[in-house]
């Protein structure tokens, strides 16, 4: 994330010159992007800093940590995708209605210039696990295509003077951050509306656990996100076995057939559950 952090300034800076010097909309645009992508990446770094710290010790009140951070960093990072696409569209359109020059060479050294330190990002960023570094790293593709519509649009105005490329490939630019930005909005919004993992199943999960031995009656099953790839549930079970073997088979299942790692697991007897003494039942 650091190295990242030092390209992206360095990118941004470039950008914001050459922008300048070339009179490039499209330079212009993704300096913009790229300001936004430091501020991002400034977010995440603290958001898996934070979160790091707190797994290291237990919080009172915080009793499940810091995980969240990560989460609402990347929404922040899709909202203010979200709004950097709004500016970079209300540009083009006055680009589009106005006359302008480009200078192609300044456009296009200074775009190959990004698009190199953007993909040295890009690998650096590629194996993320969280969604906070995922995000980081979708900020860093759009980055690498944003350079290389830039490397193209320069392209063709030096060799046609159709200076409306310029804000044309402004424009592809901003559809492409749009849809990252949805995508990371939505994943984050499920994880925090406590939703299902999209790849578990509440019904699988309740028809495996039903399939053990000596297992009547399963209810109150609820599973969510803490992070990424952090899955916690919480589960009653109706047996007449011995709890503590009850607990044992149900907590491998959810981890070995759903990887669900953190699981409570309230045994409950017939006769209880049918008296209706049991609790949240």
């Amino acid at each position: 994330m650091r190295i990242a952090l030092a390209l992206t300034a360095t990118v941004f800076v470039a950008q914001i010159v050459g922008g300048i010097l070339s009179n490039s909309l499209a330079l212009l645009s993704d300096a913009g992007h790229v300001f936004v992508d430091m501020g991002s990446l400034i977010i995440a770094y603290a958001g898996l800093t934070l979160a790091a710290r707190a797994r290291e010790r237990h919080d009172l009140k915080y009793t499940f940590g810091l995980r969240r951070i990560e989460i609402l960093a990347a929404l922040t990072n899709g909202f203010l995708l979200l709004g950097m696409c709004i500016y970079i569209i209300i540009e083009a359109a006055k680009r589009f209605g106005g006359d302008h020059h480009v200078h192609a060479d300044t456009m296009l050294w200074v775009a190959v210039v990004g698009f190199v330190a953007n993909g040295i990002s890009a690998l650096y960023l590629h194996r993320s696990e969280h969604i906070t570094t995922r995000s980081a790293y979708l900020h860093v593709l759009t980055d690498l295509a944003s350079s290389a519509g830039v490397i193209v649009a320069a392209i063709v105005i030096k060799l046609t003077d159709w200076d409306w490329i310029d804000p044309l490939i402004s424009l592809a630019i901003a559809v492409v951050i749009i849809n990252g930005a949805v995508r990371v909005i939505r994943e984050a919004g499920v994880i925090l509306m406590e939703s299902a993992p999209a790849h578990i199943v509440p019904t699988d999960v309740q028809g495996a656990i039903l399939a053990l031995d000596g297992i009547a009656g399963v209810h109150d099953v609820h599973i969510w996100q803490l992070g990424h790839q952090e899955f916690s549930a919480s589960v009653h079970v109706v047996s007449q076995r011995n709890g503590d073997d009850v607990v044992r088979d149900v907590q491998h299942v959810l981890r070995d057939r759903f990887g669900i790692h953190h699981a409570t697991v309230q045994v409950e007897s017939r006769d209880l559950h049918d008296n209706g003494e049991c609790g949240a039942c």
